[in-house]
């Protein structure tokens, strides 16, 4: 064999030995670079469900904030619309009271000619005169009677309206004295020790609409 084939031979050995070096080199630098790129892509995957996580805890968090404010605008509503249907009720039952107030005086009165025409009959009784004055007299009390009749018959009339409104009379004769219904004007000595504190008399009835007393009975309590 000549040098020139020896060297050429040397040269291609020389270039072999080299390639298998450089591809010794290169595998585990190709296998670090492969092994980072999956390592970057676990910690972005990672970062990406971590940070998705975030925006569904945040999400939650604002919408029960909002359920919280809907619930606390939804009551306050409901609050102010039971206070002012309350206070409507207020004020219609304030309107009755005045004109009631007003009407009570007039009713006062017509008890009052009531009991004294009553009274004088009783007293009167059925006693008659035998004499030519005894067809005056008979007129006379006619006349009375349908005048008593008419006003009895608009006082009825008026009781019972006042009735339907929901006015009622304060029940307090014979009872123990309250002060949530009456006022005690004058005390007189008890007829006996269970009257004591009772109410003996009424000089003036009281009335309430519903639960709300208007005006407070006047009355004589046993001491």
């Amino acid at each position: 064999m000549s040098k020139k084939s020896e060297k050429d031979l040397d040269q291609k050995q020389d270039r072999k030995e080299e390639q298998e070096l450089d591809i010794k080199v290169e595998g585990p630098s190709s296998e670090k670079e492969d092994s980072s790129d999956a390592e970057k892509d676990k910690h972005d995957n990672q970062e990406k469900a971590s940070e998705g996580k975030d925006s569904e805890a945040t999400l939650k968090a604002q919408i029960a904030e909002m359920n919280d404010k809907y619930l606390r605008l939804y009551s306050d509503f409901d609050n102010y619309r039971k206070r002012v249907n309350k206070e409507k009720l207020e004020m219609v039952k304030t309107a009755s009271s005045d004109v009631v107030l007003a009407l009570l005086p007039v009713i006062d009165d017509m008890e009052r000619a009531i009991k004294a025409f009553q009274d004088t009959e009783a007293a009167l009784g059925e006693k008659a005169a035998e004499d030519e004055m005894e067809k005056d007299l008979k007129v006379k009390g006619d006349q009375k009677n349908a005048l008593f009749e008419g006003v009895n018959l608009i006082y009825n009339k008026m009781i019972n309206v006042l009735k339907q409104k929901g006015v009622t009379e304060c029940e307090v004769m014979g009872k123990t004295f309250d002060p949530e219904l009456a006022e005690a004007i004058a005390q007189i000595p008890a007829p006996d020790e269970s009257q004591k504190g009772m109410v003996l008399d009424v000089v003036q009835k009281g009335y309430a609409i519903e639960d709300k007393v208007i005006r407070f009975a006047k009355v004589v309590v046993g001491c």
